[in-house]
């Protein structure tokens, strides 16, 4: 039987990765947790998705834009 080097064969799962952590401060008021997780989103518009590590407060952030320099 000859080997798959790529491992494509079916039953193969590829492997789980672990989210991005950055520090940022949760917005939950009554939580002090200075790290998020960032969640990723199958389209990338320009929001980025954030989930709490220790309340799970979940919130979006929404970036770019147009800048009217008239």
């Amino acid at each position: 039987m000859p080997i798959d080097a790529t491992g494509t064969k079916p039953g193969l799962q590829p492997q789980a990765q672990e989210p991005q952590r950055h520090n940022m401060r949760c917005r939950n008021k009554g939580c002090d947790s200075m790290e998020v997780f960032e969640i990723p989103m199958p389209s990338n518009t320009g929001r980025h998705v954030y989930q709490c590590v220790k309340c799970h407060t979940t919130w979006g952030v929404t970036t770019g834009g147009c800048v009217d320099l008239g």
